[in-house]
Parts: structure tokens; C-alpha cells; sequence
């Protein structure tokens, strides 16, 4: 690929353009990770939220149906409730009287012959009741899913109920009280809003009885689990987790949305309570936070970067200042415009290091520059200057295969041939780079003298040399611009370069002179 030798003027300047995107791609990998950390957050969070719902849900209820029995076993330790030469009426107006009380507002017995009682109406029986069959047939106390227990056979309930046993612990009769439908529904829904969460109560046979994320009524629970994509287990593991009344929970995915449900068996009962939480839900609730942590390490960044971009501006103005001054140190010293009363060995002794190549001993690449632009303004008419761009072609290979103490001692060679045409012809030579070298050929007679100059020198350039017992190649080649009264110095370099570039892509080892 050609070289490019571009002037960027007497100033140094950074572009802030790749800090600018970088700092962009910060932000943005900033944002991606507070959200990826809310991510995670969030799945934390659903886990916790659905048990800590769970917890309540499962403690009201437990506690709603704990203390009905207690009620109703208490009441029928009494003999006044289980002695059967007690009339049926009495015990009625007892209950009906404790009822207000306790605020179960119905509490009912129902005698040997599973016949309730109540006051100011016929007896009915209960005998088709499938949980009265089962409490006079094990002589243990019941609690039933919901069913339309109420008179007008719609209204739903839940009917808790336990034996009445004489000291012969024979059944005399039973128990029994509601609870309402409604009172259920009403702790799922306070629980659930706690943490935005769904609770659902299913029955003994896996039937919803209530809920809160809109489920229907008497629909079997694992048709909601098998519509799901259940994540680690299947529906049929998690009823058997259910029948065997193992607390735990699944994740799920459906309706374009991650699930976490915690689930538990209510006490005294066949009834399981499950509590869900999306997770948009957890998410958005730690949003606001997430955005305020991103917003603020943005912030930051950006704070940082203008203090550090005030900074390096402060540091380049100082260097500005700095390369300014050795310019115009240079010019006095190679222009011969030194002041009156300046110390000239002094400057000489503080600088020379500074200003010439250690190594070739030619003067440096903004030195060369200096004196160019000087010694061309004084170019005499009619005659010819050149200048030359020189470019060793096989440093690398010197550099390989004798050492870099090799590739030194090659350099300092082609320096040394250069410093003879430098003092043969009025010129200057400098180190433009690594294996670059510029030289100023001034005032020649002719084209023609020119190109005899540059042929010897090209073999002058192409020669072995003696270190260490060792011969070491050297070839160069060199592109030349013939320098008019309209060409510019930096222009000249340009064209030379095309010059070597040609060169180097054609064989190498010689010489070319631009042409337009």
C-alpha cells in the first residue's frame, strides 16, 4: 500500500470522535448489564414474591378452617350437644345463640339419624350429603370443597364438620358450620395484591374452587398445567407432588410469559392453595431502579469524560506551546536568526541531541523540513534541485538474519553515504522514519548532471558491508521530484513517494523521477 506523508500543520490536535463511541458503547454495555442484573433480580424476586403470597394466603386460610374445628370440637366435648335425650330444638337455640358470637352465623346439628335442625323450620335431611355419610361411617371430622350448600341450592360454601360421641364414643349426631364462599375469595384477592400476584384454591379432586388469575370454576387444575410449558418437571410429577402434599414450585411459560408458582397443602383439608407471578410483573416494579442506577453511571461517565477531555485539552495546549517553542528554536539555530547576545555553543549543547538522528547522524525529520524550506527559497535560478525520498529495501531481512546490532550498523551506512552528498551538493539529509531517509540535492547544473548523481549514488547505496567478520547487503531505492518555483516542500515529498512507491513495486534497487 503507497505511504501517505500528510502535514498536519504547526499544532497538535486528539480527536475526541473514538472516545466519543466509545463511550457510547460503554453506556450502552452499561444499560445492557444493569438489565441483564434486573433480569436476574426479577427471577430472583418472582420466587420469593410468590412464596411470601403463598405464606399468607396459606396462613389465613389454615387458620380460618384450624379454628372451626376447635370451635366445633370444643362445642361437642359438651353434653348439652352429643347426650341425645337432649331435644333437638334446644340444642338449636343454643347454637343459634353462640353463632353471632364467633360470627360463623351458621352452626347447625344434625342428629343420629343425619337430620338437621333448625329454629322455626322442618327438619331436612342430610343424609345424601357425601361428607355426613363419611363422618358417621369413620366417625372423623370433614371439611368439604365448596359446593351449593346454601337454600337456594346456587349459593356456594365450604362446610367444616365433626362428630358428636357419647362416653361410649358412640355418634349421637354431628356439627357442622360454613364458611363463606366469599370470605375465601376475599383473602386470595387481599393476599395477591400484596405482590401483584395470582392465587388459586383447588379441591380434593384438583378442581379450582377460587382464584384470582381468572381461572373458571370446577376447571381441573392440570388442564391449566398442560397448556403450560412446564420447565423441569411435568404435570403428571407435580399432581403426584400434590397428592402426596410436598410443598415446593415450578417455573412455567405461556401466554408469552414467565411463570414461578409456589404451591401447599392447606392443614385438615384436601385443598391445595398455588400462588403464580410473571415475570414482567417483578420486572417492572424494580424498572424505575434499574433505570435510575443506569442514569447515574451514565452520568458519571459522562463527567469523567469531560473532566478527562479538559484535561488532555490543557496537556496539548502545554505541548503546543512546547513544540512551538523548539520550531522556533530550530529556526534560529539553522536559519541563522539567532538574536543578539544568545549563547549559541549553549543552545548547541542543550538541543543537538534533540535535533539530529543518534543513531545515522543525520538531523531529524522536523529539522529536515525547517532547513528544506530554507535552503529552497535561496535555490539559484537556472538550476536544478531534487529532492530524493530513500528507502532501504531489505532492513527486515538484515534485522532477521544478522541481528538488530546488523540492521544498526546498515542504517548508520546509508546515513554516512547520504552526509557526503549533503556536504558534495549544498543540501540536507534527515531521517524521515524507521528505514526512510530525505535528502536535498541543491543546484545542479541540469537534469542530465542530476541524473548522474543519482545513478552513482544508487550504487553507492547498493553495496556489502564489513561488521564483525560479516558481510552485510544493503539496497536501496529512491523515488526523486525535481523542484519548481510553484511546488510546495510538502508536495515534492508527496511526489517522491509516488516515485519510490513505483519503485518499490517494480523491482527494486533504483531510481525513478516523478513525472506528471
Amino acid at each position: 500500500m503507497k505511504k501517505e506523508h500528510l502535514n498536519h500543520g504547526n499544532n497538535w490536535h486528539i480527536s475526541f470522535a473514538p472516545v466519543l463511541r466509545y463511550s457510547a458503547a460503554f453506556c450502552l454495555l452499561t444499560l445492557l448489564i444493569v438489565m441483564l442484573g434486573g433480569a436476574v433480580l426479577s427471577f430472583s424476586g418472582m420466587r420469593e414474591d410468590a412464596e411470601a403470597s403463598l405464606a399468607g394466603v396459606h396462613a389465613q386460610i389454615s387458620q380460618r378452617v384450624t379454628e372451626s374445628i376447635t370451635l366445633l370440637e370444643a362445642l361437642a366435648g359438651l353434653p348439652e350437644f352429643y347426650d341425645p335425650k337432649i331435644p333437638p330444638i334446644e340444642k338449636v337455640k343454643k347454637l343459634d345463640q353462640m353463632s353471632p358470637r364467633f360470627g360463623y352465623l351458621m352452626i347447625c346439628y344434625v342428629d343420629a339419624d343425619i337430620t338437621v335442625y333448625s329454629d322455626g323450620e322442618e327438619p331436612a335431611s342430610l343424609a345424601s350429603r357425601d361428607y355426613m355419610q363419611r363422618l358417621y361411617s369413620t366417625g372423623k371430622r370433614q371439611v368439604t370443597d365448596s359446593f351449593a350448600a346454601g337454600a337456594d341450592g346456587v349459593t356456594l360454601n365450604y362446610t367444616v364438620a365433626v362428630p358428636l360421641c357419647d362416653e361410649a364414643k358412640n355418634i349421637t349426631g354431628s356439627l357442622f358450620c360454613a364458611i363463606y364462599f366469599d370470605e375465601m375469595v376475599e383473602i386470595l384477592e387481599k393476599s395477591s395484591k400484596i405482590n401483584s400476584s395470582d392465587a388459586t384454591l383447588i379441591g380434593t379432586r384438583g378442581q379450582v374452587m377460587s382464584s384470582t388469575a381468572g381461572l373458571p370454576y370446577g376447571e381441573s387444575i392440570m388442564n391449566e398445567l398442560k397448556s403450560r410449558r412446564l420447565i423441569g418437571t411435568t404435570s403428571d410429577q407435580l399432581q403426584e407432588k400434590l397428592l402426596d402434599e410436598v410443598p415446593g414450585g415450578y417455573w412455567s411459560i405461556g401466554n408469552g410469559s414467565i411463570t414461578y408458582t409456589a404451591y401447599q397443602r392447606v392443614e385438615n383439608t384436601g385443598w391445595d392453595i398455588l400462588c403464580s407471578i410473571d415475570f414482567l410483573t417483578v420486572f417492572l416494579k424494580i424498572l424505575p431502579s434499574l433505570l435510575l442506577v443506569a442514569v447515574l453511571t451514565i452520568l458519571l461517565c459522562a463527567g469523567l469524560m469531560v473532566i478527562l477531555r479538559r484535561y488532555i485539552a490543557g496537556q496539548m495546549q502545554m505541548v503546543n506551546m512546547l513544540v512551538h517553542s523548539v520550531e522556533e528554536l530550530e529556526k534560529k539555530i539553522y536559519q541563522d536568526e539567532r538574536p543578539e547576545g544568545m549563547n549559541f555553543d549553549e543552545i548547541i549543547r542543550l538541543t543537538g541531541d534533540g535535533l539530529s538522528d543518534s543513531l545515522t547522524g543525520v538531523v531529524t525529520r522536523s529539522v529536515f523540513l525547517n532547513q528544506a524550506e530554507a535552503l529552497l527559497k535561496k535555490t539559484e535560478p537556472d538550476s536544478v534541485s531534487a529532492l530524493c525520498f530513500v528507502d532501504m529495501d531489505n532492513l527486515k531481512y538484515i534485522n532477521d538474519t544478522y541481528g538488530h546490532n546488523g540492521g544498526d550498523v546498515a542504517l548508520k551506512s546509508v546515513g554516512y553515504i547520504l552526509r557526503e552528498y549533503e556536504k558534495k551538493y549544498g543540501g540536507v539529509v534527515g531521517r524521515y522514519g524507521g528505514d526512510e531517509f530525505v535528502i536535498l540535492l541543491m543546484n545542479l547544473d541540469d537534469e542530465t548532471e542530476l541524473k548522474d548523481v543519482l545513478n552513482e549514488l544508487v550504487l553507492r547505496l547498493h553495496s556489502e558491508i564489513g561488521s564483525a567478520g560479516r558481510h552485510i547487503p544493503v539496497q536501496c531505492s529512491v523515488g526523486v521530484s525535481v523542484y519548481s518555483g510553484e511546488k510546495e516542500l510538502q508536495q515534492m515529498i508527496a511526489d517522491a513517494d509516488e516515485a519510490l512507491y513505483f519503485v518499490k513495486q517494480n523491482g527494486k534497487g533504483y531510481y525513478k523521477i516523478y513525472h506528471k
